[in-house]
């Protein structure tokens, strides 16, 4: 009796070492390593390399940058808040962009992630936001930064605001609870039409078109007149700042409505997200 006491003993202790030894494995996989970060070949402390992209806590890197800035963090939104010298920028925690004077920079790999407490947001995001080149130097396996930090300009004047108006509704009626990139995604088709030639080259003129019978069904049942919700407006700048997470697609479908379609007999596939099919 003793003896398998002893032996199951053993096993348990032998169990949690190895759980142990995931954990920690695990934990360091997730935290990525040290790699160098500069700006203006001033040292900046604590970037890391994750999963193939170039991190920095978020208050060392702004403050880096910008001695002025100050921060607050937004419990219910989950973001760090920071004020600056001509630059306001909001970073959201496990979300795939920051806003920087009303403009969405958006990271298509890459999350901003808490770390040990700490919030980590991709460099070049936060370079972008002052204006900065950030360039990746292979050989010593570091990140530098160059230039002297300017404000990106103001969304208020970067975006035109009827595109904004049209894209944002025809998005938030068409994508409505799907994930964000298939927000994205769906701004991307009504922008790739107003390129393609085959389609009105305006944006209010693409959810309108009327050539080949109703192209959006918002447009009929009245729809895309409701306001947008807030996800839509940020999907509607993140593709006008130039996210395209379906390239030169032209239509997509929802999956309930795909099967037998004139879409699906007619378009070649590009790839699905959440609920909707997209199609060149």
């Amino acid at each position: 009796m003793n003896t398998c006491r002893k032996a199951a003993v053993c096993f348990v202790a032998v169990l949690l070492t190895v759980l142990l030894m995931s954990f920690t494995c695990a934990a360091s996989e997730n935290i990525g390593e040290p790699i160098e970060l500069s700006i203006n070949d001033t040292p900046v402390a604590g970037a890391r390399l994750i999963s193939g992209t170039a991190y920095a806590p978020y208050r060392v890197l702004v403050n880096a940058i910008d001695p002025a800035a100050t921060f607050t963090w937004d419990a219910a939104s989950n973001a760090s808040v920071s004020e600056g010298t001509g630059v306001q920028m909001t970073a959201y925690a496990d979300q795939h962009y920051i806003i920087a004077n009303n403009r969405v920079l958006y990271a298509e790999i890459a999350k901003n992630l808490i770390l040990n407490g700490t919030l980590y947001v991709p460099i070049r995001l936060v370079a972008r936001a002052y204006t900065l080149e950030c360039a990746w130097n292979g050989a010593t396996g570091s990140v530098v930064l160059t230039g002297e930090p300017t404000p990106i300009q103001n969304g208020d004047e970067f975006y035109d605001e009827d595109v904004i108006y049209w894209l944002s509704r025809i998005i938030s009626a068409e994508s409505r609870g799907e994930p964000f990139e298939g927000q994205i995604a769906v701004g991307n088709v009504v922008l790739n039409r107003t390129e393609s030639g085959s389609f009105p080259d305006t944006v209010y003129g693409v959810i309108f078109d009327r050539k080949y019978g109703t192209q959006f069904t918002p447009a009929a049942t009245g729809s895309i007149y409701n306001d947008p919700t807030d996800s839509a407006v940020l999907a509607a700048k993140a593709a006008m700042e130039g996210v395209e997470l379906v390239d030169d697609a032209l239509f997509f479908c929802a999956n309930y409505a795909n099967k037998g379609s004139w879409i699906e007999a007619n378009r070649s596939y590009a790839e699905t997200i959440g609920n909707h099919i997209f199609y060149y």
